[in-house]
């Protein structure tokens, strides 16, 4: 009978580490696949020759999701500037987030700024 309790308490504790294993991956490739598309970002993203001519300078938020091929979904934007907003769109349009483990349901969030200097 003792046998018995024990090899129930080992499997029920051997199934209790596989699952937090299981859960505690899936947050790692969450954080790795976001660490991933922010270096992409920064570097595709550029100041448009348009927006510093006409001296434009804000902050663009975008609400996006990476589709099983790699291309950015856009489902919301935020700015105080829609011309800087426009150009954020159609930049982020032409990348491409290759090799990204996340789910198609994964949302992120980033804020792109435009500032001029000196």
């Amino acid at each position: 009978m003792k046998t018995v309790k024990s090899f129930r308490t080992f499997v029920i504790i051997l199934m209790l580490i596989l699952i937090s294993g299981i859960s505690s991956y899936a947050g790692k490739t969450a954080i790795a696949s976001a660490v991933h598309i922010r270096k992409v970002l920064k570097e595709s993203v550029k100041y448009p020759e348009q927006a510093v001519k006409k001296c434009c300078t804000g902050s663009v938020d975008v609400i996006f999701t990476v589709d099983e091929a790699g291309k950015i979904q856009i489902k919301k934007t935020f700015a105080e500037n829609p011309e800087l907003e426009k150009m954020v769109k159609e930049q982020l349009s032409s990348i491409n987030c290759k090799g990204i483990e996340s789910p198609s349901t994964q949302q992120f969030r980033v804020t792109i700024t435009f500032r001029l200097i000196g």
